[in-house]
């Protein structure tokens, strides 16, 4: 039997095990049927679909009045008991049944594929409603939700996805209209679909992930696992594989408490929509409709929308809002009890380990430290997991603004001090007023730790470029002496000797021209299908022996190019985010959207703003204009032109408001950066005027976005000082049997369930019985016990009693008092954080965990650490579990410093270490005075 035919099998025998009612033939129409029939019409005719009767088939059909399309089936049936049929007659409602299933599943395909783009329209305006209702009532916890939507909708994935949820959607709502026969229920059959659909779209994904669960697919349609496929790591069978993944080691699990609040959700949005009433659905949909779609939607579509667009809101609402507190009360009592497993795992294999006196393999042990970390930071995210989101929405919302922001700080600095340097008539090396002709030309014999050159010094590398330039000469002209060259035409060898003469002739300028038309023509002859193949070749080989060169003939040019690519500066230039056009030019690199931004941007002295903050979207950094604020430029302007490409930037005629005319950007900016910028000769402006004008207007920006993070930051306090245990922590309403009879009749097992799970719910109190797990196993290392046996739930009553990991202990004790400093207080009806934590602070103490961590290594003589200093002498197993828990602590180290820091992630000052930069900068300032005042023969008061 087919692999098809097999799915069909297990949906129709789960369709008569579970449902209520079973199906059998009836020869007419009953009474009952007809009277069914006349619900279904009264209930779907308002909601603009047409019922009609195939007497043949004994079924309804449900069309869509406008389209005609059919949407439903509706088989009719007698009921009965499944214990009242023999097997013969079971074997043959069977096959019936699979054929309806069959039927329900094409009818949803057709309805699918030819409904996707009026259909994902209506998702997309409904989920639209949702995430703006989100923005509406809870800004501070995903402000970029609507962009988030957006992108997602439009990516192939998220189409693909959709159309996976409305086909499995269709397949459920049909298959369920055949058992549902009451129509006071018919209500519930959109959202149960949609749980389905959901579940799909959700999950499918992580499905497919394991590579043995698409090979299994692929088995079960008949195909074999080849040599090629087990060497990509997939299983001689693969489908037992695939049952391990999805089974034994639980993944299917994971979905459990998502599909639970799906269908809960379902349940809500259904009892919801049957309380709704035709008048108020005609009056306030409406309304709704005319305010989310575009005027010129017909009628037809926003019926569509009130019907199917009503639905999918209300569900997603409704599970958006619950997923959280079903998620995490599920993993409250399933993974809060497994952690009872996960510590009785651990005291054995601790035990197997001394038993064999640390002669068997460790490896075990090590993955069970690896896993128990891997446990307890998922256990903290859980009771965390708003925080986390939260957390990372406000730093994707946030990071254009603050990369742009260095960024252009940084490209500006650079460049207002080039403007200086040009404006000074001593002034050697006047970057902004050169060009660079043997730019992209390798400098012969330059190792790569001096590539900044390029950028710093270029006319220190001209001579090694011109060696590369006559060694491309060279070959050239042995090229146009190989058989090769005897297959080019004419007009081709003219062409290259033409362009070789002006690279021969010696002349700066006369070069850069010559291997810019070489760059030029080679672009050219690649664009060109039915070009010569030997010509492109010849060209490409001439060109890639300069070294790919790219000359930068505009002046000016050549420095913004050398400063983009010089590797000193990629960190700055590295993933900035920026628009690709401004005005009139295409801008594909930071720095000519950066050298426009100086013509066009918002000018801050006149009340222009750089930070522009739309809700729902990244906030984003629009470097400023520094140009004469007088001059309104038509260059900033794309009205009826089609944009130039980046190289006219620098040589497109400009013209100012006093009809001065400049050759391009750069020379604009060398005559016409404002004064308040530029400075005067002997003293610099341009720190000062960032500092009040742009850096002044982000700062005030972050203080905005920080009364709406402090919400975040005081959930954050919150679950990281959670007391104790949650109600249902380690508490799984429903246990395997073996376990349930435990819980009964041992009485540690009951005990267990009774006191809870083991692990505290509270970060820091959960952060800190994992760092006793770990110097347990230390400790046991050091001053070894006949019996290892860690009881997680109490871990933190007892006492360490070695002074290396006291003093492990006492620095982790360190941060928990940093981290104390942050504070939640009310002020005007709202909760604000107090902290005066730095983040330079939360550095310096991971240093000093990290320091105690090196001192206990040297202890147990692991790592770096001289064995013949250790107070200890290990074997190697130890050592691994050793070096193993050492890596555990300071994994968690990090993770705890971590809280402080989203505590101030939305702190202007404090991201940017302020504070530190001003204590160093005292420090610096402090010491000058004192080396001044030593050679004055000077000793200030409170100096020393």
């Amino acid at each position: 039997m087919k692999w098809f035919q097999k799915t069909l099998v297990a949906i129709a025998t789960f369709n008569m095990v579970f449902s209520p009612v079973i199906a059998s033939a009836a020869p007419e129409w009953t009474e009952k049927d007809k009277a069914q029939l006349a619900h279904y019409r009264d209930y779907l005719e308002p909601l603009g679909y047409r019922l009609t009767l195939d007497p043949k088939e004994k079924k309804a059909l449900v069309y869509d009045k406008h389209t005609n399309k059919l949407a439903m089936e509706v088989p009719f049936a007698e009921e009965g008991e499944l214990r009242k049929f023999s097997p013969k007659s079971l074997n043959h409602m069977l096959m019936e049944e699979m054929v309806r299933v069959k039927h329900a599943s094409k009818a949803s395909w057709s309805h699918s594929v030819r409904n996707l783009p009026a259909e994902s329209a209506i998702f997309f305006v409904a989920m639209g409603a949702v995430v703006a209702g989100q923005l509406i009532t809870n800004y501070s916890q995903n402000p970029i939700a609507m962009k988030q939507h957006i992108d997602h909708s439009l990516s192939p994935i998220g189409v693909f996805g959709f159309f996976t949820f409305m086909y499995s959607q269709g397949v459920t709502a049909n298959v369920l209209s055949m058992y549902m026969k009451n129509p006071k229920f018919h209500h519930m059959i959109p959202y149960l679909g949609m749980t389905v659909g959901a579940f799909l779209q959700t999950y499918l994904s992580q499905v497919a992930s394991d590579p043995n669960v698409m090979a299994c697919a692929k088995v079960m349609m008949g195909k074999t696992i080849t040599e090629k496929d087990q060497a990509n790591g997939i299983d001689a069978d693969p489908c037992s594989k695939a049952y391990e993944y999805l089974v034994l080691k639980k993944k299917l699990w994971e979905f459990a408490p998502g599909i639970v609040s799906m269908l809960i959700s379902s349940g809500l949005a259904g009892v919801a929509q049957s309380v709704i009433t035709k008048t108020v659905l005609r009056i306030t949909g409406v309304d709704i409709a005319l305010w989310l779609v575009p005027g010129t939607m017909q009628l037809k579509g926003i019926r569509l929308l009130l019907v199917k667009g009503l639905q999918i809101t209300a569900f997603v609402a409704i599970d958006m809002w619950l997923n959280r507190i079903v998620v995490s009360t599920w993993k409250n009592m399933y993974d809060g009890a497994e952690f009872y497993d996960v510590n009785d795992s651990l005291n054995e294999k601790m035990n197997l380990m001394k038993k064999s006196r640390w002669s068997a393999d460790s490896k075990d042990l090590q993955a069970d430290l690896k896993e128990f970390r891997k446990k307890m930071t998922d256990w903290r995210m859980m009771n965390m997991s708003e925080v986390y989101e939260a957390h990372q929405s406000w730093s994707e919302a946030l990071h254009q603004m603050t990369s742009m922001f260095n960024t252009s700080y940084s490209f500006y600095d650079a460049f207002v001090a080039e403007v200086r340097k040009a404006r000074d008539e001593n002034a050697s090396n006047k970057f902004l007023t050169m060009t660079y002709p043997y730019n992209g030309v390798v400098a012969k014999g330059l190792t790569d730790d001096m590539k900044d050159t390029y950028y710093l010094k270029p006319q220190v590398l001209e001579g090694m470029q011109l060696k590369t330039i006559n060694e491309g000469l060279e070959n050239a002209e042995n090229l146009l002496k190989s058989e090769d060259a005897k297959y080019l035409y004419p007009h081709e060898i003219k062409k290259i000797t033409a362009i070789l003469t002006k690279i021969r002739s010696g002349e700066r300028e006369a070069i850069g021209l010559g291997l810019s038309e070489l760059y030029e023509e080679l672009g050219l002859a690649m664009q060109n299908i039915s070009g010569s193949m030997n010509y492109k070749d010849t060209l490409r080989k001439i060109y890639d022996a300069f070294g790919r060169p790219n000359p930068m003939m505009e002046p000016g040019r050549g420095w913004v190019e050398s400063y983009a690519n010089a590797p000193m500066n990629e960190e700055t230039v590295k993933d900035a985010k920026y628009y690709r056009q401004v005005g009139l030019f295409m801008t594909p690199k930071v720095t000519d959207y950066l050298v426009m931004q100086m013509i066009c941007g918002p000018d801050l002295e006149n009340g222009g703003r750089s930070v522009k903050n739309s809700r729902g979207f990244p906030s984003v950094f629009l470097p400023p204009q520094i140009g004469n604020s007088a001059d309104q430029l038509n260059v900033c302007n794309n009205v009826g032109m089609a944009p130039l490409v980046a190289k006219n930037i620098y040589k497109f005629p400009i013209q100012t408001s006093n009809k001065k005319k400049y050759a391009g950007a750069i020379d604009y900016l060398i005559s016409e950066t404002r004064p308040t910028v530029i400075g005067t000769a002997d003293e610099p402006a341009f720190q000062n005027w960032w500092k009040t004008r742009t850096e002044a207007q982000v700062q005030k920006a972050f203080e905005e976005y920080g009364k709406s993070y402090d919400e975040i930051v005081a959930k954050m306090v919150k679950a990281v000082y959670y007391p104790g245990r949650k109600f249902f922590n380690g508490r799984p309403l429903v246990t395997n049997p073996m376990k349930t009879l435990k819980i009964y009749f041992d009485s540690k097992t009951r005990n267990r369930y009774v006191e809870g799970g083991p692990v505290y719910n509270g970060a820091m109190n959960s952060a800190f019985q994992e760092e006793r797990v770990y110097l347990s196993i230390l400790g046991d290392l050091l001053q070894p016990a006949a019996e290892f046996n860690v009881d997680i739930a109490h871990i933190l009553e007892t006492d360490l009693n070695i002074p290396a990991l006291q003093e492990v202990e006492n620095q982790f004790a360190v941060l928990n008092g940093m981290m104390k400093r942050i504070k939640v207080t009310t002020m005007e009806g709202r909760e604000v954080v107090e902290s005066d934590l730095e983040n330079y602070e939360l550095e310096e103490q991971l240093q000093n965990i990290q320091g105690a961590l090196k001192k206990l290594s040297e202890v147990l003589g692991v790592g770096d650490a001289d064995p013949s200093s250790a107070s200890v002498q290990l074997n190697k197993q130890q050592r691994d579990v050793a070096v193993t828990a050492l890596e555990q602590l300071q994994g968690l180290a990090t993770e705890v410093m971590m809280y402080g820091s989203m505590a101030n992630a939305v702190s202007w000052s404090k991201i940017r270490n302020l504070k530190k930069l001003n204590i160093e900068q005292q420090r610096f300032n402090n010491e000058i005075q004192a080396r001044l005042d030593a050679m004055r023969g000077i000793s200030m008061p409170g100096k020393h």
